[in-house]
C-alpha cells in the first residue's frame, strides 16, 4: 500500500542515525528498519534511505500482514541479545515470511515448477513485498538473486541465508536435487548508485570459484540447459554480469505459448528474436509452416541456432522451416519489403527504447517506424497477426496504456493498413504485481493486432 509515511521520533528507531553513504565505512552503511506512521498511527515497517527516490521501502504493513506486523512489533521492543539485534531478527522474520509466500504462490497458484517448466520468476520485487529484489529459478538448479536497492546489499548475507533455508524446506525441486538450488548474487551498479550505494568490489556470481582459482571465462562458458513449456534452451547463469553470453527472459513465457497457438501452417517472422523463443514455440507448439528469426546480435543468433538444434529442429528437403538471420531488423524489413516477402504472423519484441520519460518522444518515433515496417510485411491478400511488444514502462504506462496503442495505430495509418486490437497482455504470471502501490512494475506490454488485407 502506498502511503505518506514519516519516521518515528522514537530514538530507538531514529533513521537519521543510519544514513547510507557511498563510501566503504561499514558503520555508516546501515539502512535500518523504521516505523512508518500515518496521521500519528503506526501502520508498518520499512527500510529508510534518504538518498533514494524511495525514501522508505515498505516491507511489512499492518493491513496486509497483521500477524507479521504484530510479531515484528514485539521483536523490536526486545533488548538486544548477544550476537544479534532486534533489527536483524525482525528482518529475518520478514524475509522468511515473504519468501515462503512467494514459493507457495507459484507452486499452488501457477504450478511452478512443473514437469514442463523449470525456470521462472520466484520473487518479483514489489509484487512479492520485497522492493528492489528479484529472484529467478533457472533450470531447477540455480536461484539468481538480482539486487537493485541498497538495503539488499546491506542485508545480503541475511537474504542469502534465509532464501537458502526456505528453498531447502519448502521448494518442490529441492527434494529432487541432491545438491539443492545454488544461489547466485547479481546486482545493478547503476541502480544502486541512484540509491546512494557505490559497489566497490565486484559482486560477481562466482566469488567462491574465483577463490578456488577458476577463470572467469570458464564460468562464462558453463552452460545450463533449462526447460520452458517443454522447450529446451541453453543459458549461462554463471557468466559474469558484463559477459556477452545470453541468458533467458521468462517474462514472455505465456505470450510465446499463446501466439504459438495461432501459427498453424503460418509463415512466422520473429523480430529481435534473441535466443529464438517465439520462433521455437511457433514451430514446436504451433506447427508453423516456417519461422524466420532476426536479431542484430551475433551471439543471440548463435544461441538461437543452438537452441533449434537442441530441440531437434532441422530443415527438411522441402525447404527451410527455421532460419535465424543476424541483421538490423529495420534493414531486414526494408529488404524483405522490396523483395515482396510477406508473413502471416509477425512478432516484434525490441529492447527497451525508452529507459525514462525523458526519452519517450524519441522512442515513440522508433516504435512507430518499426511497427509501420512490420505491418507492411503482413500478408496483403489474407491479412495476418502482429504481436508488438514494449518493455519500456514509460511507453506502456503513459495515458493508461493508450499511448502505446495509439503509436501502433499511427504506424498502421502510415503503412496504409487497417488494424484491429485483439488483446493486450503483460509479463508472465510469475512476475507478480502489487495492485495497490507500484504501477511501474507493469513494464511489459504485448499487444496483439489483426492486420486486414490491403
Amino acid at each position: 500500500m502506498c502511503c505518506c509515511c514519516c519516521i518515528s521520533n522514537d530514538a530507538a528507531f531514529d533513521a537519521h542515525h543510519y544514513t547510507l553513504t557511498g563510501n566503504n565505512n561499514a558503520e555508516e552503511k546501515n539502512e535500518v528498519i523504521v516505523q512508518t506512521l500515518q496521521k500519528g498511527k503506526l501502520i508498518g515497517y520499512g527500510v529508510y534511505n534518504p538518498h533514494s527516490m524511495y525514501c522508505v521501502r515498505m516491507l511489512c504493513h499492518q493491513s496486509s500482514h497483521p500477524g507479521l506486523f504484530s510479531k515484528v512489533t514485539q521483536i523490536l521492543k526486545q533488548q538486544p541479545e548477544e550476537g544479534t539485534t532486534p533489527t536483524i531478527t525482525a528482518m529475518e522474520l520478514i524475509l522468511k515470511t515473504k519468501i515462503c509466500d512467494a514459493v507457495k504462490s507459484r507452486n499452488i497458484g501457477l504450478n511452478l515448477p512443473s514437469e514442463e517448466t523449470d525456470s521462472y520468476r520466484l520473487i518479483n520485487g514489489e509484487g512479492d513485498g520485497l522492493s528492489g529484489s528479484a529472484v529467478d529459478v533457472v533450470g531447477g538448479q540455480v536461484a539468481v538473486v538480482m539486487s537493485s536497492a541498497s538495503w539488499c546489499e546491506i542485508y545480503k548475507d541475511i537474504i542469502v541465508e534465509t532464501l537458502e533455508q526456505v528453498l531447502q524446506n519448502d521448494h518442490p525441486l529441492y527434494s529432487t536435487n541432491n545438491k539443492g538450488l545454488e544461489i547466485i548474487w547479481r546486482n545493478t551498479p547503476s541502480r544502486l548508485a541512484q540509491d546512494g550505494y557505490t559497489v566497490v568490489e565486484s559482486n560477481e556470481p562466482n566469488e567462491q570459484k574465483e577463490q578456488d582459482g577458476n577463470d572467469d571465462d570458464d564460468d562464462d562458458d558453463q552452460c545450463l540447459v533449462i526447460k520452458e513449456t517443454n522447450i529446451l534452451y541453453k543459458t549461462y547463469p554463471y557468466a559474469s554480469s558484463n559477459s556477452q553470453k545470453t541468458g533467458f527472459y521468462c517474462d514472455q513465457r505465456e505470450n510465446r505459448i499463446n501466439v504459438a497457438k495461432l501459427c498453424q501452417d503460418k509463415r512466422v517472422l520473429d523480430l529481435c528474436c534473441y535466443n529464438g523463443g517465439f520462433a521455437l514455440n511457433a514451430l514446436i507448439h504451433g506447427n508453423a509452416r516456417s519461422c524466420t528469426g532476426v536479431d542484430s546480435s551475433p551471439i543471440a543468433i548463435q544461441a538461437a541456432n543452438e537452441n533449434a538444434i537442441l530441440n531437434n529442429l532441422v530443415n527438411d528437403d522441402d525447404g527451410e522451416k527455421i532460419n535465424f538471420v543476424q541483421d538490423d531488423i529495420a534493414n531486414f524489413m526494408k529488404r524483405a519489403y522490396e523483395a515482396g516477402e510477406e508473413y502471416d504472423v509477425i512478432v516484434l519484441d525490441p529492447p527497451k527504447l525508452a529507459p525514462s520519460i525523458s526519452g519517450l518522444l524519441r522512442a515513440s518515433r522508433k516504435y512507430s517506424a518499426l511497427n509501420r515496417d512490420a505491418i507492411k510485411l503482413i500478408n496483403k491478400q489474407e491479412g495476418g497477426l502482429l504481436l508488438t511488444c514494449s518493455c519500456s514502462s514509460a511507453m506502456t504506462q503513459k495515458d493508461g496504456g493508450h499511448f502505446f496503442l495509439q503509436t501502433v495505430k499511427g504506424a498502421a495509418l502510415s503503412a496504409g493498413r487497417h488494424i484491429t486490437h485483439l488483446r493486450t497482455s503483460g509479463a508472465a504470471s510469475c512476475h507478480t504485481q502489487c495492485p495497490a502501490s507500484f504501477p511501474a512494475g507493469s513494464y511489459l506490454t504485448a499487444s496483439l493486432f489483426y492486420i486486414s488485407p490491403s
